[in-house]
């Protein structure tokens, strides 16, 4: 179901060799995925130090909106939404609007990798455009919602990412999670036929 949207939604915004290309890819999905942890259950809120030029807070709808306004196609990071019902995400803007993304899921959002308890959380569908890659923004985003949710009592908060993304990791690991297991993502048109990843396994 989440794939017919994100596909009914680009097809008119993509040329025909994108649009195939990204059926394509979406028939059968097999990757290593990598998972991490950051135990917050202990740790203090404390200031995210700034980045000239750039705002990072906790989404809302003009943010959106204004994501849609300015880029096209408009990437399906900003439409989780819109796919999964998740409402809490976090954006980085400069003076030409949105240019990071991350969003969090809990226990109760549908589409995670992960089977999550009451008290944990998973960071994903992240995007950084390319106006502020390379600035270290993504593990200053990671380091606000860390704070964010350490204020809702959450004790857990988990990343997954795939094992060849190394710029990717890097950022996880530079705001301070540490790899605690490994999965293989199997979809097939769309759906999720591997099992979930099993934190409780892991405390």
């Amino acid at each position: 179901m989440r794939l017919i949207k994100i596909l009914y939604g680009r097809y008119k915004e993509l040329s025909f060799k994108e649009f195939v290309g990204l059926v394509k890819e979406s028939l059968f999905f097999s990757e290593p995925i990598l998972v991490y942890q950051y135990d917050i259950s202990q740790r203090v809120s404390t200031p995210v130090e700034p980045v000239v030029g750039v705002t990072i807070k906790k989404g809302d709808s003009h943010d959106l909106e204004q994501a849609h306004r300015l880029n096209k196609p408009v990437p399906w990071e900003f439409e989780c939404n819109k796919y999964d019902g998740v409402k809490d995400f976090f954006v980085a803007s400069d003076e030409n609007g949105v240019q990071h993304i991350s969003w969090i899921y809990y226990h109760d959002n549908r589409n995670r990798l992960l089977s999550l308890g009451p008290q944990e959380a998973e960071i994903k569908f992240c995007l950084t455009l390319p106006a502020l890659r390379g600035r270290g923004i993504y593990p200053k985003v990671i380091l606000t919602i860390l704070n964010y949710l350490s204020e809702r009592g959450i004790k857990r908060v988990y990343m997954c990412v795939h094992r060849d993304n190394h710029s990717s990791i890097r950022g996880i690991e530079k705001a301070g999670f540490h790899n605690v297991g490994e999965m293989v993502l199997k979809k097939m048109f769309g759906f999720q036929f591997s099992p979930r990843f099993e934190t409780a396994r892991i405390q």
